[in-house]
């Protein structure tokens, strides 16, 4: 016989049983689509209830004087001071009186004013004309009303700005007179804001200048860009002759 070919499987292993496998669970319904109910529900009723209506029973106080204890202290009686001695309260600013359009506003230690809206095309020579002028027709009436020129009107410092990159004035000056008499004729003469500069349309404008004095705008000139633009005079001028001038 021929020989027969050992089998690989263990002689020793435990008999097999086979399992058997559960049915898969069956997939759920689908769940019905339901409708939309709709209930009628008890409307709110309020009923009007009436509260009792509080009273307040009189209180009849005491007649009684006060004891010696409570009795209330008498104030003072003071009589109003003088009126003379007694320090006004700080009252609102008054408008102050107007001069041909222009506020009021110069005391005894100005004497600088700045000048607005001068033309483009005036130079120093041009505004120093324009001052010339002005200060000789003054001294002229002053000289025709009293016999002789008793005050003389005259300025002794100019600073007009120059533009840097236009080469051209910026379009405002300061000029410092001799007193405050003639900074007060000159803001009668030009305060109505109609007089125009000579050559030119535009009105003068002016203003008091916040730099007072001829010192101090020395002070704060003396380091301008150009030299020309700020020039003192001595003598100051007057508008009568040619003075000569040096610049500062």
């Amino acid at each position: 016989m021929a020989d027969v070919p050992e089998s690989s499987l263990n002689p020793d292993a435990p008999e097999y049983i086979p399992i058997p496998t559960p049915a898969p669970l069956p997939l759920p319904r689908p769940r019905p689509r339901r409708r939309p109910m709709y209930m009628l529900l008890p409307v709110h009723q309020y009923l009007a209830v009436m509260l009792p209506t509080h009273q307040f029973l009189p209180v009849i106080l005491s007649t009684h004087p006060y004891p010696p204890a409570l009795q209330p202290y008498p104030y003072p009686i003071i009589d109003s001071p003088p009126q003379e001695n007694v320090r006004r309260r700080r009252q609102r600013r008054s408008i102050p009186p107007r001069v041909g359009g222009l506020e009021r506003r110069i005391s005894m230690n100005e004497t600088t004013v700045m000048i607005k809206n001068i033309p483009f095309h005036y130079d120093r020579e041009s505004m120093m004309g324009f001052l010339d002028d002005f200060c000789l027709q003054e001294n002229r009436k002053t000289r025709d009303s009293n016999g002789e020129n008793i005050h003389v009107f005259a300025y002794d410092y100019l600073y007009l700005p120059l533009h840097f990159k236009k080469n051209r004035i910026i379009g405002y000056a300061f000029v410092n007179f001799t007193d405050q008499r003639t900074l007060w004729k000159f803001f009668l003469a030009f305060s109505d804001g109609v007089k125009a500069f000579p050559d030119s349309a535009r009105s003068v404008k002016i203003a008091t200048a916040y730099i007072q004095g001829k010192n101090d705008l020395r002070r704060q000139y003396q380091y301008a860009r150009f030299r020309r633009e700020a020039i003192g005079f001595y003598p100051p001028r007057d508008g009568s002759q040619i003075i000569a001038s040096g610049e500062i």
